[in-house]
Parts: C-alpha cells; structure tokens; sequence
C-alpha cells in the first residue's frame, strides 16, 4: 500500500471514491429502510485515513459532511448556509478528523512495528549468518591447528617412549604411555568438537549424509535407535537451506535426549509437491502444548524462526497415542536460491 500513499492523485482519488461509494449505498438503502446516515460515511474515512493519510482524510470529512447536510438532513437538496447547517458539518467534521487522526496513528503504529519486525528479522538473519560462518571458522582452526599440534606432540612423545624402552627405563616408558593414550584422548575431543561445531560430511557430501552421520552418532552415544526412512539422495538444496534443516535436526535430536524418555526415533526426508521435507518423529512421552508455546522453549522459537527466514514451515505436534513429530518444509525453489539468506 505504500506506492499508493506516496501518489498525491491515487490518494485524493482514494478520497472520492471512498465517499462516492458510501454515497451510493447510503442513498439506495434509504430509500427502503431508512437507516443511519453517518456509519457508512465514518467507514469512508477510515478506509481513506488507512490508505490515504491525513489530507485526504480530512477532504472526506469535508465532502461527506456536506453531502450528509445537502442528501439527508431537511430541507433536502440545498446548502442554506444557516447556522444549523454550518455546526451539524462542523460537529461531523471534527469527529471525521479525530477518527481519522486516530486511525492515521494506529496505522503509522503498524507500520512501525512491521518495518520493527523487518528488521528485526534481517538482523537475525545476518547473526545467523555470521554464526555459522564463525563455527565453520573455529571448527576448521581447532581441526587444522590444534589437531596437528597434538599429532606432532604424540610423535615426540612416542620417540621419547621408544628412548626410554631403549634404555630400559620402564618407570618413564609407562609413564609415556600414560601420556600418550592422554594425547589420543584429547586428539579424539578436538575431532568431536570440531565436528559438532560444523560437520565436514555437511560440505563434503551433502545434507542426506549428513543426517545420516548425525543420526548414526546420536544411537551411538544415547542408545536411542534411529531408523531413517524415504532419504532421498541429490536434493537439489542450498548450503544455508542445508545448514538450517541440519541445525533443526541437531535440536530435535537433543530435545529427543533430553526430555522425550524414547527408545526409537523415525527420521524421513524427501521431496514432496515441490517441497524439501524433513520428519522426526519419537515413541517417548510426548510433548504439552504448554511446552510449545511456554516462556522456556527458546529451542523451539529458534527452530521456527529459521525456518520462517527461508520461507518454509515449521511444526511440532504431540502424536494421537504417544510421542512428539517435528515437520520443517521448505519450498524447492527458495532451498535451492536461499544462499545468503543466512
């Protein structure tokens, strides 16, 4: 509506045309029932105060004021310019203008808090840009860095174990054995952060691998089977689309481990009407509507607002008989553009 408001003659027009309709109705209604003249008339200002702004609500004003007097107000047909004529415009006027400047504010409100919301999203977006990029960054650094530091440090440490073998040091050599199964500890973790930061197979091989990576990591560590279902290969899908779906699937799969209490968990994702679709779906309690809209699910309003960034739907629901399914569906079209978006 905004290309409307910045064109002076649509906005007039806005006026007349509003009136003009309120007019017409007005005019074939009363000739069978008789009704109030004025509702029709306030709507005509409303409508143009909405659409027009001040201006062109107050010409409305004006215009319906008068023809109020002149249409249906005795003696019909004529403007005597009497002072009963002169108050009842002016009395119509000054509520025209104050229900106009009430409806003006409400929508310059709204319009306030749209443009809030915009950017409010834009700024989400961007930090979920920067976000991922910092991970992708951090998880490469701990992986390159700290991870060929630590094979350098078991190197020198095996050549010192070996020294002191040699020199049947038995105290030292069992001491650097100690050491060096610390060392594979801390070369294990360093690979395990690294990949929970940003998973290479995510790049590497694509968004169906990786959920299966990730749901073959999960039954490992919980003990919570995991049977993927209908995963379709080569889904034509952006990397921000793809970390989105990933990061939904990560959440869901912790929300599963955390508060569900299941033994299996179904996982399907697929093309489905031209739509990229994700299913998780456990056998544990089930989760209250409460839990969904509650203060304390921050999880769950971050899934649906990445979602919402790229266009697509989310959704939870508590099954019929127990259990909770999470559907994230994403236009085909906009997976396959959302590269920046992010």
């Amino acid at each position: 509506m905004g290309k409307y408001r910045q064109n002076v003659f649509v906005r007039y027009a806005i006026a007349l045309l509003s009136v003009a309709l309120a007019l017409a109705i007005t005019l074939l209604a009363w000739r069978l029932v008789r009704p109030p003249v004025a509702p029709l008339f306030l709507a005509a200002i409303v409508i143009t105060s909405w659409f027009a702004g001040r201006g062109p609500a107050f010409v409305a004003t004006l215009i319906s004021g008068l023809l109020i007097d002149y249409f249906f107000i005795s003696p019909l047909y004529q403007l005597s310019g009497s002072w009963d004529d002169v108050s009842r415009v002016l009395v119509f006027t000054i509520e025209g203008v104050t229900l106009g400047f009430l409806v003006v504010s409400r929508r310059k409100i709204s319009d306030e808090v749209r443009e809030s919301r915009e950017q409010l999203r834009a700024l989400s977006t961007h930090l979920q840009s920067v976000i991922e990029k910092e991970r992708t960054r951090i998880s490469r650094e701990i992986h390159d860095e700290l991870g060929r530091e630590l094979t350098s440090l078991k190197f020198d440490v095996s050549w010192l174990r070996d020294r002191a073998a040699k020199a049947n040091n038995e105290t030292d050599r069992e001491k650097l054995t100690t050491v060096l199964k610390d060392i594979d500890s801390a070369i294990g973790s360093v690979r395990r952060i690294a990949t929970e930061l940003r998973p290479p197979v995510l790049d590497a091989l694509g968004l169906t691998a990786a959920i299966e990576w990730q749901a073959k990591d999960f039954e490992n560590r919980t003990g919570i089977r995991c049977n993927l279902n209908r995963m379709e290969e080569d889904i034509p899908i952006s990397a921000d689309a793809a970390t989105t779906v990933f990061r939904i699937f990560q959440e869901s799969l912790t929300n599963i481990a955390r508060h569900a209490e299941a033994s299996e968990v179904r996982i399907a994702l697929e093309r489905n009407n031209g739509r990229v679709a994700l299913k998780i779906e456990d056998n544990g309690k089930g989760i209250s509507v409460g839990e969904i809209h509650g203060s304390r699910s921050l999880g769950i309003l971050g899934m649906q607002e990445r979602v919402r960034l790229i266009d697509g739907e989310f959704r939870i629901d508590k099954l019929n008989n127990h259990g909770t399914v999470v559907r994230v569906e994403i236009p085909l079209q906009k997976a396959q553009t959302a590269e920046g978006n992010l």
